[in-house]
């Protein structure tokens, strides 16, 4: 029988295998953390085990090497560092990912962009947005550090004709690409793939503790937003803003708030994110992130840059960066400099597999370790933050249960997950 719904897999929720099991007996469902992992009904499988095959964190099957490749960062063509300023203001950093969507539509190379929407729907915060109006983007135009399966989107497009680009994390780049090379309608009607750089990601929780942090119960949340830009913070200390039913804003910030206390300590995270080696979303067309460049750590809009991987991408997109004064193109060094000075590539290129290891001593089921080499200094540092990152993870998840449970109260929770952090953390 398929196994990935064994508690000790790394599911990152992408709902991959939902959309493509053949008996459509596989169910995406959300646990107390807010994170999706699939439900299987035993008695309609047929053991196939295509879920498995294509499961982005196990999947062995590698990109075609291009002309350009680079270790780190993948395939590329060209790369682009800079700000839209008719998109900067409203997006999480420079706006790229916007105009980008904004030349696709405007020349109709696509039909609809796919995108997030800080849309509230019964308990969920987000949805999936269908755009075919360069219009309506502005609505979809920032980070959403917030899960979402892709099933239904994906059977939204299966059933719709039209050309489509849909904004991906790496994991969500990587399954679409197996499920469209055995299925040629989607091969056909998802054009491309824009990738996020994504360094984890939290369970729905995270709002729910966010919220009960600020003094309000989740359910009288009416709207989140993350990165919302208030002309103060500076981009690098990003934040998160609920509005209540009653239009009341509460700010959580990344540097000193609980929205960085949650969000770095990984509390509510996917433990599949914690194994993943995908930074730059190297199965992606394009792939877009903050430019975290000291000479604009001071800056309050933020910047961004651009890898194109895709030929017939950048014909479309070339001129949108050539004629944009605030734009220029960079050399493939300049985006492993911005990750490496957040910890990005340390953390997914060599802890990352250090961490398979780690947790395969405790009979979870790992991917393919790869070969990597350690000095002594490293192997005692990654094995304290692997130590770390793993006990900080359960004591959290086990607390939370109980408070979802009635047998502790908020305070309590926090109270406890704050100390524990920080005599973990003294290690």
């Amino acid at each position: 029988m398929p196994i990935i719904d064994h508690n000790k897999y790394f599911c990152i929720g992408c709902g991959g295998c939902a959309f493509k099991c053949p008996k459509q007996c596989i169910s995406m469902t959300v646990d107390n953390l807010g994170q999706f992992s699939p439900d299987i009904d035993r008695d309609a499988c047929i053991e196939c085990k295509l879920c498995e095959k294509i499961c982005p964190l196990y999947n062995t099957e590698n990109i075609d090497y291009g002309f350009n490749y680079n270790s780190i960062v993948g395939n590329y063509i060209s790369c682009y560092m800079g700000f839209d300023d008719a998109f900067r203001v409203t997006s999480a950093s420079g706006g790229f990912v916007t105009g980008v969507l904004n030349t696709l539509l405007s020349q109709n190379v696509i039909d609809y962009a796919v995108c997030l929407r800080n849309k509230k729907n019964e308990n969920r915060f987000y949805q999936y947005e269908f755009i075919n109006k360069s219009e309506n983007l502005i609505h979809c135009s920032r980070s959403a550090y917030y899960p979402m399966e892709m099933s239904q989107m994906l059977r939204h497009i299966k059933e719709n004709n039209g050309k489509y680009a849909i904004v991906v994390l790496p994991c969500q780049a990587k399954v679409i690409r197996s499920i469209q090379k055995k299925d040629p309608v989607l091969r056909q009607r998802i054009v491309f793939l824009l990738g996020l750089v994504c360094g984890g990601m939290p369970g729905a929780a995270m709002v729910e503790y966010l919220a009960e942090s600020v003094g309000s119960n989740q359910s009288y949340i009416a709207q989140i937003t993350f990165r919302e830009k208030n002309g103060v913070d500076l981009n690098r200390n990003y934040g998160i803003t609920l509005r209540n039913n009653e239009g009341a804003t509460f700010r959580s910030t990344f540097r000193n708030g609980a929205f960085g206390f949650s969000f770095l300590n990984k509390l509510f995270h996917y433990r599949g994110c914690n194994i993943c080696d995908d930074i730059f979303a190297e199965y992606a067309d394009a792939v877009f992130m903050d430019a975290w460049i000291p000479e604009y750590n001071s800056e309050k809009m933020g910047r961004s840059i651009c890898i194109i991987r895709n030929e017939e991408l950048l014909k479309v997109v070339k001129s949108y960066f050539s004629d944009n004064p605030n734009c220029r193109e960079v050399t493939i060094d300049v985006p492993i400099d911005a990750q490496n000075s957040v910890g990005l590539i340390q953390r997914k290129k060599k802890l990352a597999y250090f961490k398979r290891r780690f947790y395969k001593r405790f009979n979870y089921i790992v991917p393919e370790c790869g070969e990597q080499t350690y000095s002594i200094s490293e192997k005692v540092k990654f094995f304290i933050r692997s130590f770390q990152e793993f006990v900080i993870q359960n004591k959290s998840s086990s607390d939370w249960n109980k408070y979802k449970a009635g047998k502790i109260v908020f305070s309590k929770y926090d109270s406890n997950i704050h100390k524990f952090v920080k005599r973990i953390k003294r290690i």
